[in-house]
């Protein structure tokens, strides 16, 4: 069993709460998805093992993770409507979001830790938490729009080439 898996069991038990196989699958399905999951992708995942299982199920479980503390939701730019959730949740830990895919991947900074004492002898604040949000271009998706924008590029030059070569143009030396 999971971490998750095991505390919430833990908490569940202790509020006189049951461990249905929805439950399990759902908290299974939380700790197997990587990339900060969504309601909608943890119920997809959850659904192959139990046809019955419905998205308000899904949700009414993460809620309740999250008011146990077990799970952090992450709205990201863009996707307020949508959470995603983390299942281990450290207290400052950043976020890289590919704008194209939208895959999330987790980092630790351990600059935060010196940006955030300087932040509050600053300002005289305390700071809870700390979270960064990286936006950009994963290399999967970097790699295929740089390859779009070449063949652009290859087409246009193409065409120029071929128009120059038709209208008696002379061509660049």
């Amino acid at each position: 069993m999971g971490i998750l898996l095991d505390q919430a069991i833990q908490r569940l038990r202790e509020q006189g709460g049951r461990v249905t196989i929805q439950r399990r699958l759902i908290l299974e399905s939380v700790e197997t998805l990587a990339g900060h999951p969504t309601a909608e992708q943890i119920y997809s995942h959850a659904h192959v093992s139990d046809p019955a299982l419905n998205l308000t199920t899904v949700y009414r479980t993460l809620h309740w993770l999250e008011r146990e503390g077990l799970v952090s939701p992450q709205r990201f730019d863009g996707q307020q409507r949508q959470g995603r959730f983390d299942s281990h949740p450290p207290a400052n830990h950043h976020h890289f979001l590919c704008v194209s895919c939208e895959r999330v991947v987790e980092f630790n900074e351990p600059l935060t830790t010196s940006l955030v004492a300087k932040l509050q002898r600053q300002l005289h604040v305390h700071v809870d938490s700390a979270s960064v949000l990286v936006r950009g271009w994963c290399e999967e998706c970097w790699g295929k729009r740089i390859a779009v924008v070449a063949d652009s590029y290859n087409g246009a030059e193409d065409a120029n080439r071929h128009h120059r070569h038709h209208s008696g143009s002379p061509s660049p030396s």
